[in-house]
């Protein structure tokens, strides 16, 4: 199986959104006559863009005995032989509490909390129902959403 991920109209909202008010936040710190207010809100700008374009999901491959995560620079591969890999199906996973991680700046990202399924980690770029669930045991799960139909 592979599949490539599509960005939601939401997320591509959301993240323009996002972007431009990153954008004022810097106007307002280079209008700040303190150079250690501009360094500072350049770095957490600079560093919160970087961060959201560099792990944006681009793909992920089954090849049947590894899963691997494809981001922008580097992926992730999850070997059945340690991972307990599965499939799950009509669930809402993007309408939880986000408590580390982006909400759907670039995608949704990072640890969330469901009540009566506790702390989870997710990636998705849309709402999709299907998710793999990948856990090693004793860990929090990995979601990763996908389109049965659109992998091939």
């Amino acid at each position: 199986m592979h599949y490539t991920f599509r960005y939601s109209t939401t997320l591509k909202v959301y993240t323009a959104l996002c972007v431009m008010a990153l954008g004022l936040i810097c106007c307002f710190a280079f209008r700040s006559s303190s150079w250690f207010m501009i360094a500072l809100y350049s770095w957490m700008v600079l560093t919160s863009l970087l961060h959201s374009v560099l792990s944006m999901p681009r793909s992920i491959e089954d090849d049947g005995e590894t899963v691997v995560l494809r981001r922008l620079l580097w992926s992730k591969r999850y070997s059945r032989t340690t991972y307990d890999i599965s499939e799950v199906s009509d669930m809402e996973l993007t309408k939880s509490y986000v408590i580390v991680g982006s909400a759907g700046y670039f995608c949704y990202s990072g640890l969330f909390y469901r009540s009566k399924m506790g702390f989870f980690k997710l990636v998705a770029t849309e709402e999709t129902g299907h998710y793999l669930r990948i856990q090693r045991k004793g860990k929090r799960p990995l979601y990763i959403a996908y389109q049965p139909a659109l992998s091939y």
